[in-house]
């Protein structure tokens, strides 16, 4: 499974894990790498159950928009 979100594409970020040694002197630096955080989730497109997966701030935002649209539904009515 590759680590990558289906809707924003976003992938694993670089970083420098900085370690302090004596005082604030900083020894062995290394590059490390951060993860998304991804779901697997089920969502209904287009009449057809799919598996995404998608990280925590796309599903954030989705259940967000769909809160929303459904506000709009029960005031216009």
């Amino acid at each position: 499974m590759s680590r990558i979100c289906d809707i924003c594409e976003k992938s694993y970020m670089k970083g420098n894990l900085v370690p302090r040694g004596v005082g604030r002197r900083v020894t062995n630096r290394a590059i490390r790498r951060q993860q998304p955080n991804l779901r697997k989730k089920k969502i209904t497109l287009e009449g057809q159950n799919i598996t995404v997966n998608i990280c925590s701030s796309c599903l954030k935002r989705m259940n967000y928009q769909a809160k929303k649209a459904k506000a709009q539904e029960v005031v216009t009515e």
